[in-house]
């Protein structure tokens, strides 16, 4: 049988993870914002893919400059937090969108991350894959603080993002 104690923490854990998820997601959303509104006289046709599907593979779309936008919100760490050993590790984002990236590449668009970091925002483009593996890596991760399963992922490698 199961504790009134343990009952409570496992509880208090569940809505803790509930919690953060929600900090994260208005964070993330205060963040693509900010992105939409730096970018969006330059690219006059972007469109928030959010609106339509908020679990849309990329953020923002321009399909007449052929651009394509993605904003991971990383605001409780400095770009380099992840960084564990210089050379395989790096800031990471979902193997799904660069997958996603590499097929629309072949139609001309381009692919840009951005990273919202507590030392500031960091961005890095995709434009060969070929020409740039040696600027990432593939493996397994997960955001432990909401609970999340490992999935595929890249690394980005630290060396090569460029500051805003």
């Amino acid at each position: 049988m199961i504790s009134d104690d343990y009952f409570i923490k496992m509880n208090k854990q569940v809505l803790e993870k509930k919690q953060k998820r929600k900090e994260m997601l208005a964070n993330g959303k205060e963040f693509e914002l900010v992105i939409y509104n730096k970018f969006k006289l330059e690219y006059k046709n972007l469109v928030d893919n959010n609106i339509e599907n908020k679990w849309s593979i990329i953020d923002f779309t321009d399909n007449i400059a052929k651009v394509d936008i993605e904003c991971k919100n990383r605001y409780e760490y400095s770009h380099n937090h992840f960084d564990r050993d210089g050379r395989t590790n790096g800031i990471m984002y979902g193997r799904n969108k660069f997958d996603y990236a590499i097929e629309r590449l072949k139609l001309g668009y381009r692919h840009i991350i951005f990273w919202n970091c507590a030392d500031g925002i960091f961005f890095w483009e995709l434009k060969n894959p070929k020409n740039q593996k040696h600027e990432y890596s593939y493996n397994k991760n997960c955001n432990k603080q909401i609970g999340q399963e490992k999935k595929d992922i890249v690394y980005i490698k630290i060396k090569y993002l460029t500051k805003l």
